[in-house]
């Protein structure tokens, strides 16, 4: 059963996800998650790590060996939990808040690194086009390091959020011809929509965008410059600008 939560069809007719290694467990153990199994070397097991409050969840002890034929990681690292998914929350009223909004993102790690980078730099949420990659995906877990059990994600259909959000909030799009990025003042909330990986924002989203942005490059011109960013490191540096005009 746990080898076959890797799969999005698995995922969700059983309602678990997988986290694994000391660090996310850790992590995991520390949220209101519930947990349904643990499973763990004799070493993680007598480290201590459980707290008082989750004395009661099953833990499986296994050798190296089993950890190592269940596990989703290259080097298995002592522990792996299988939690339950939560229940989908509605989206809130979101007026003054900063939102990420995630155009098609399909890779995990992308996905990943941008919740944990969402979490740094005090994000209130995320909503994910329903195209967008499973944040339960296990990729998505490892990149995150524990930011998917605080972070708020919400899947919709970006246009249908951006219809019913218009005029509440001001939305951020990264375009070639937007100001940059360090000359253009934010407003004290909004709305960042952040690309697909290859082809960048969709066209039924880019009438919706009242704030064009861009990333400039260090030096001018194009020879042996690379052809954009990831998305997650556009993403963070977004961030720290926002975070720079309005320090929490």
């Amino acid at each position: 059963m746990v080898s076959s939560l890797r799969l999005l069809k698995f995922r969700q007719e059983e309602g678990l996800f997988i986290a694994e290694g000391i660090k996310l467990v850790d992590e995991l153990l520390k949220s209101d998650f519930r947990i349904r199994q643990i499973f763990a070397t004799t070493e993680w097991i007598k480290g201590g790590y459980i707290p008082a409050n989750r004395y009661l969840v099953e833990i499986v002890e296994v050798s190296e060996a089993e950890l190592e034929r269940i596990s989703t990681l290259g080097t298995p690292n002592q522990v792996l939990a299988v939690a339950y998914i939560p229940a989908k929350i509605s989206i809130p009223d979101i007026a003054g808040e900063w939102v990420l909004l995630l155009d098609q993102i399909r890779d995990p790690g992308n996905l990943g690194t941008i919740i944990r980078t969402a979490d740094w730099f005090g994000i209130n949420r995320i909503v994910a086009a329903n195209n967008s990659v499973d944040m339960w995906n296990p990729k998505v877990v490892q990149a995150s390091m524990g930011s998917v059990f605080r972070m708020p994600v919400h899947y919709a259909d970006a246009v249908d959020f951006l219809t019913d959000c218009s005029g509440q909030l001001p939305v951020y799009g990264t375009l070639l011809e937007g100001e940059p990025l360090g000359k253009h003042p934010f407003e004290p909330g909004g709305i960042v929509v952040i690309g697909n990986e290859s082809h960048g924002i969709s066209d039924k989203i880019i009438p919706f965008i009242t704030s064009r942005i861009t990333i400039p490059a260090a030096l001018a011109g194009s020879y042996g410059r690379a052809e954009s960013l990831n998305a997650s490191i556009a993403t963070a540096i977004i961030c720290y600008e926002i975070r720079r005009q309005y320090p929490k």
